[in-house]
């Protein structure tokens, strides 16, 4: 677990970055990271959020800043839009703060489960990509060790790509979200 002013120095980076839009390679090693880099992706979107994840059931997904960021995100402006692909979905989402808050969107969300994976370097990853720019991808699941970048089109266009293909085919299928 990280110290509070471990967890303070690493969100300022980390959103520095961000509002900057800096091309630099920044790295995540924690669920702590891995929502604070969620939060300010969240944050400094400007069109579009695409999340290809397991089930958004835990923490990292569900703290109430990152809801915030999410929320603030949807109501800033009516294109804005998030997209979101669930490799292990189960009804459990349906109960989770990110679900009942997304569903209260339902033209600017919409989310697919699929039951694959996406490789990277041999084992699966997972990944957020926003704006044609920002990306962040996790290449170790369990350990949330991860990596990314605030202003890499590059990188940031191939993520886009894989999401696109898999989010349009037949094999994602429509989850409902159910407003309670």
């Amino acid at each position: 677990m990280l110290n509070n002013n471990q967890k303070s120095v690493y969100a300022s980076e980390i959103f520095k970055l961000a509002e900057g839009k800096e091309d630099k390679i920044f790295y995540n090693s924690s669920a702590e990271h891995a929502s604070i880099v969620h939060q300010a992706l969240a944050k400094y979107a400007t069109d579009y959020i695409y999340i290809f994840s397991s089930s958004m059931c835990t923490d990292v997904s569900n703290n109430p800043e990152y809801c915030n960021s999410i929320k603030t995100f949807l109501d800033a402006n009516k294109e804005h839009s998030i997209r979101i692909i669930l490799t292990d979905y189960t009804s459990n989402f349906q109960n989770t703060n990110i679900a009942k808050l997304l569903a209260n969107y339902p033209l600017q969300v919409s989310v697919k489960k699929y039951d694959g994976c996406v490789m990277y370097k041999g084992a699966p990853a997972h990944f957020t990509v926003s704006d044609n720019r920002a990306f962040r991808l996790e290449t170790d699941i369990k350990e949330r060790m991860a990596f990314g970048n605030f202003n890499s089109p590059e990188q940031a266009q191939e993520l886009k790509d894989i999401f696109e293909r898999i989010f349009n085919s037949e094999l994602a299928k429509d989850v409902p979200l159910n407003l309670n």
